[in-house]
């Protein structure tokens, strides 16, 4: 039996099973609000799903159908991350385009992070890092700091590459 939700727009919140953290890290560096704990029974999960009124995803097929969820979860079929994209923006309308107007979330803690100055930065980053670049942003709860390197060029091109795969399949 496969639970798959079709939604006319994305959730607000959502609630990542402990299979699927690293998918719950990029959906906050999306900007998307993504609760996540790799230690949570599922009892609690499903609490704290409906509590916080969050869209669950999961990889569990047990955990699926359990009724109190019906409607408001998705069922990740892929092993891969970018498998998992890919189907949480056809399925769900997820916009994957790091250019949204979303704040950045920490990757960490899922809190929206702050802008920070060049000048704030500086002594926080390696010196490379504050000479090189302008824009950065700061968790207010664990202090880690964020800038758009190299790594966030990788992860702006591959999210641009599965928006183009996206396009060439049927709908």
């Amino acid at each position: 039996m496969e639970l798959r939700f079709q939604a006319s727009h994305p959730p607000t919140g959502f609630m990542a099973d402990a299979m699927l953290g690293r998918l719950a890290r990029w959906l906050r560096m999306l900007g998307y609000d993504t609760a996540y704990d790799k230690n949570i029974a599922d009892d609690l999960l499903i609490e704290q799903t409906l509590r916080e009124d969050r869209w669950l995803l999961t990889r569990d097929r047990y955990l699926a159908r359990r009724k109190v969820l019906r409607g408001r979860l998705t069922l990740i079929t892929s092993d891969y991350l970018d498998g998992q994209l890919s189907q949480l923006r056809h399925e769900l309308h997820l916009n994957l385009d790091p250019s949204a107007q979303r704040p950045f979330r920490c990757a960490n803690c899922n809190v929206p992070a702050n802008p920070l100055s060049p000048c704030e930065a500086a002594p926080l980053v390696p010196p490379f890092v504050a000479q090189h670049y302008d824009h950065f942003v700061q968790c207010p709860r664990c202090r880690h700091v964020y800038w758009p390197g190299t790594h966030w060029v990788a992860i702006v091109g591959r999210l641009a590459t599965i928006r183009q795969e996206d396009r060439n399949l049927p709908p």
